[in-house]
């Protein structure tokens, strides 16, 4: 199962806190907050917290690219939090320490 919490501060900031399985079928649950988060005014920043997500698959992996893609022609930075455990292998193999800022 895969949940999607959004909250969007005064600061410009946007957190999406991503828990359960992040997989193919996640991509409809993810899209409607991906978009809600690119369109708002003021957002500068979007932060994907992680840290309650158990697993994430080449599809999400594919999803999180789309949505930095979109973001950089917004100008809005994408930070990924709290990646622990098979997640955080996860993105390390796929090098997205390069293309993300990658916190705790």
């Amino acid at each position: 199962m895969f949940n999607i919490d959004s909250r969007i501060g005064d600061d410009g900031t946007a957190t999406l806190t991503l828990s359960g399985q992040f997989d193919f079928n996640a991509y409809t649950d993810f899209k409607p907050y991906q978009n809600q988060v690119l369109e708002t005014p003021g957002v500068k920043e979007i932060v994907l917290d992680v840290s309650k997500l158990e697993y994430l698959d080449s599809a999400a992996l594919g999803t999180l690219l789309l949505l930095r893609e979109k973001a950089q022609d917004k100008n809005i930075e994408i930070v990924i939090s709290g990646a622990q455990g098979v997640v955080k292998e996860i993105l390390e193999i796929a090098h997205f320490q390069r293309m993300f800022r990658l916190e705790g």
